[in-house]
């Protein structure tokens, strides 16, 4: 991966955690161990305790940050969240922004509506604004 390539996915980590910090009061740092291993990108920090923080805990994030975001993208962004997830054995999440976009956070859709079948097919996901994602973790306690 180039130098620049990686400051930018630094980058796009950061603002994404930065969200989630402003939306639900949980600190979500770089997991250092992702360009060892190949992991998943935020992680909480070790000094957030308490529900909120719990409930993302049980969370893979992958962030991504691309000029632009197709349908074709997404789903191998998708694909690979779900390896690294299940690699952890926790719950895929994407989120990704394209240039002068919102972010977009991928969830399956049992997140959502805990009837739903538990499955990580792309077809059974859920989109989100980071506003949505972060109202649907808070409220999951």
């Amino acid at each position: 991966m180039a130098i620049n390539s990686r400051a930018k996915g630094a980058g796009a980590e950061r603002e994404f955690a930065g969200l989630v910090q402003d939306w639900c009061g949980v600190r979500l740092i770089r997991n250092l161990e992702q360009t060892r291993s190949g992991g998943h990108d935020l992680i909480v920090h070790p000094d957030e305790s308490g529900a909120v923080a719990d409930a993302f805990r049980l969370l893979a994030i992958e962030c991504k940050r691309y000029q632009t975001a197709t349908d074709a993208q997404i789903q191998k962004w998708w694909a690979q969240a779900v390896t690294q997830a299940d690699q952890a054995g926790l719950m895929p999440v994407l989120g990704y922004r394209a240039n002068r976009s919102a972010w977009r956070v991928v969830v399956p859709i049992s997140l959502v509506n805990s009837s739903m079948t538990q499955t990580q097919q792309i077809e059974y996901t859920a989109a989100l604004s980071v506003a949505a994602f972060c109202h649907i973790i808070t409220n999951s306690r």
